[in-house]
């Protein structure tokens, strides 16, 4: 019998432990009028997260869930290597100030709300946001967001690296690629984090609420 050299991971969600990281949900991602669909890219398979992730939102509010947004930009002479890479970015887009970069219009960024800046694939990389977390007393990460063979899959790595237990919401994640996307999720799963449905998800978080009013 072959062994398998890894064990999925399970982690239960505790109370006032849970923050969930909403990654790169931005205009000139998601937006068609936005700098990745004027540039003749297609982001269906992007914006088939938005659904779910209303909905996620709507159930970590209830259940009083921190939730933490993080924004890619740059200004124009900041983006280094990045744009190598992207050349239709190198005259716009995901600029610092601009609409694309504000949070998708349809989402609603709340007071409480937390903000990140990142300007690389890793939302740990030279940001605060380990800073928030720790200050939220972070266990467990609900992760969801763009592109999810790119700055899902780098941010998800480096949690791990920190030791946050890590969910990444399947259906919460997209990319441009769309035959990366299961493949990301699987080298996911089987290396540093739990790959969970929306549905799991929700019920999860339910029954967070359901243990905090207790």
């Amino acid at each position: 019998m072959t062994t398998l050299p890894y064990e999925a991971a399970n982690y239960d969600l505790t109370p006032g432990c849970t923050t969930l990281v909403l990654i790169d949900l931005q205009n000139d991602f998601l937006h068609a009028k936005g700098w990745y669909a004027k540039s003749g890219v297609d982001i269906s398979h992007m914006r088939r997260v938005i659904d779910p992730t209303a909905a996620l939102i709507q159930q970590a509010r209830e259940a009083g869930v921190p939730i933490v947004w993080t924004r890619h930009g740059f200004r124009s002479e900041t983006m280094g290597s990045f744009a190598t890479m992207r050349p239709f970015l190198r005259d716009g887009g995901l600029r610092q100030g601009t609409w694309g970069y504000q949070v998708y219009e349809q989402f609603t960024v709340k007071s409480q709300d937390w903000m990140s800046h990142k300007s690389r694939l890793s939302a740990f990389f030279q940001t605060d946001l380990e800073v928030i977390l720790r200050g939220l007393n972070t266990e467990t990460l609900l992760i969801g967001g763009v592109l999810t063979n790119q700055c899902v899959a780098a941010t998800s790595k480096d949690a791990s690296f920190r030791d946050f237990k890590t969910i990444v919401v399947a259906e919460c994640t997209g990319t441009t690629l769309p035959h990366l996307h299961e493949p990301a999720l699987e080298m996911m799963k089987v290396g540093w984090a739990q790959v969970q449905s929306i549905d799991d998800t929700i019920a999860a978080v339910r029954g967070l609420r359901a243990a905090t009013t207790a």
